[in-house]
C-alpha cells in the first residue's frame, strides 16, 4: 500500500538549497560520467542493515541519467544520503551526461543490487519513441515508486515580455515558431511541450537542452524562451534575477498549496490559471537491472519506506517541488504499467510512436 506522509516540519526553501548545496560539494568531474561518494559518519544513527536487501559490505552505486545539478540528480543525492545514514551502507553517485548511456549503464550491471537508479518517465519515452534501446519493461527490475514530479516550473528569462502563462501564450499565438523551447531530444518535457502545443495551439521551436543545468544556463543567458526546471532551482535563479517564473505543471488536480512553503501567485499550477487539460504527472522510480533476487527486491523495497519517511531525506525532496511517497511492490508495479501506457498513447498522438 502506499505510504501517505503529511507536510509537516518542512525546510525553509533557504535552508533546503543549503542542503542541496552540501550534498553538491562532490559532485565534480567531466567527460561521459562524474562520481561522489557517500559513507556514514562515525557516531551516526544507522539502524541494523540486515534484512534491507541492499549489498552491506561493498559499495552500492546510484547511477544518475544526466548532469549534476538538475532535480532527478538532488532527489539521488538525498537517498543516497539517507541510506548512508540509516543503514551505514556506502554509496557512490554517479552522473552519466546521457540519459541513454546511463539507462544502458544500469541495464547491463550485474543484478545484484550494487548498481541502481532512480528512473523517470524519461526511460519509458526514450524506448517508445526510438531513441533507446534498452527495454524498460524488461531490462530493469523496478525496487519502489518514491515519489512524483511533484511541480515542474515553467521559466522564462527575465527580460520576457510576458509575465504569465496567459501572457505566453498570446505572444506565442501572435509569433508562430518564433519562441524557442529548450528540451530534451526524447523525454518528459518533450511530451509536455508536445501536448501543451497540441491543447493550446501553438508552434515553438524545440532547441534540444538534454539537461536542468542545460535549460537554466540558456535560460538566464537568454538563448531559449521557455524551459522546465526544478521548482527549487527556479526560486533561486529567479531570486537572483536571471529568470522569471510563469507557471507550474503538476498531476491532475494537484495545486500549489500542497507544496509545503507558501508561493506567489505566479507559481500557481496552469490548471489553477485556467488551462484545465495542461497537466502531466511523472513519477519516480527505485530500479535495477534485469533479473534481482525476488526477495532482495521485496527487502529493499520495504527498506526505502524508512528512508522516504526520514525527515531529511522526505525535506529534501520536497523541497525541490516533488511530493514524497513510498508506494509497495504491486502498487509501484501498477503505477510504472498505467504511466507507461499512457506515455505510448501521448507518443500516438504527437506521431512519436515507434515500438512498445
Amino acid at each position: 500500500m502506499k505510504k501517505m506522509i503529511t507536510r509537516r516540519n518542512f525546510l525553509k526553501v533557504s535552508g533546503v538549497a543549503a542542503a542541496a548545496a552540501a550534498l553538491m560539494l562532490n559532485a565534480c568531474g567531466s567527460g561521459a560520467a562524474s562520481t561522489a561518494a557517500g559513507t556514514s559518519s562515525a557516531g551516526s544513527t544507522a539502524v541494523s542493515a540486515e534484512g534491507i536487501g541492499f549489498p552491506a559490505n561493498t559499495t552500492i552505486t546510484l547511477a544518475v541519467p544526466g548532469k549534476a545539478g538538475g532535480g532527478s540528480d538532488l532527489g539521488i543525492r538525498y537517498y543516497s544520503e539517507g541510506l548512508n545514514r540509516l543503514y551505514g551502507l556506502k554509496t557512490t553517485v554517479t552522473n552519466y551526461d546521457s540519459n541513454t548511456v546511463g539507462h544502458q549503464t544500469v541495464a547491463n550491471a550485474k543484478p545484484d543490487g550494487t548498481t541502481l537508479t532512480v528512473a523517470t518517465s524519461a526511460l519509458n519515452i526514450q524506448y517508445i519513441t526510438g531513441n533507446a534501446t534498452v527495454n524498460p519493461m524488461t531490462d530493469f527490475t523496478l525496487i519502489a515508486c518514491l515519489q512524483d514530479n511533484g511541480f515542474s516550473t515553467l521559466a522564462v528569462p527575465a527580460n520576457a515580455p510576458y509575465d504569465d502563462f496567459q501572457g505566453f501564450v498570446d505572444y506565442a499565438k501572435a509569433h508562430p515558431n518564433e519562441l524557442n523551447a529548450g528540451m530534451p531530444a526524447a523525454g518528459a518535457n518533450t511530451f509536455l511541450f508536445g501536448k501543451l502545443c497540441s491543447v493550446l495551439g501553438i508552434e515553438l521551436n524545440k532547441v534540444e537542452c538534454a539537461s536542468e543545468s542545460d535549460r537554466l544556463t540558456n535560460l538566464a543567458g537568454g538563448f531559449i524562451d521557455i524551459g522546465v526546471v526544478g521548482l527549487g532551482n527556479a526560486q533561486e535563479y529567479e531570486k537572483a534575477g536571471k529568470l522569471k517564473v510563469i507557471g507550474t505543471v503538476a498531476g491532475d488536480g494537484i495545486t500549489i498549496d500542497q507544496y509545503p512553503a507558501e508561493l506567489p501567485d505566479n507559481y500557481k499550477t496552469l490548471q489553477e490559471q485556467g488551462f484545465k487539460d495542461c497537466y502531466m504527472l511523472v513519477y519516480h522510480y527505485l530500479m535495477g537491472p534485469a533479473g534481482m533476487d525476488e526477495t532482495m527486491v521485496k527487502q529493499m523495497n520495504a527498506a526505502m519506506e524508512e528512508i522516504v519517511n526520514d525527515p531529511t531525506v522526505h525535506d529534501g525532496i520536497a523541497g525541490i517541488g516533488h511530493i514524497p511517497g513510498w508506494h509497495d511492490l504491486e502498487e509501484s508495479e501498477e503505477l510504472h504499467q498505467k504511466e507507461y501506457d499512457e506515455l505510448v498513447s501521448i507518443a500516438k498522438n504527437l506521431d512519436m510512436y515507434v515500438q512498445g
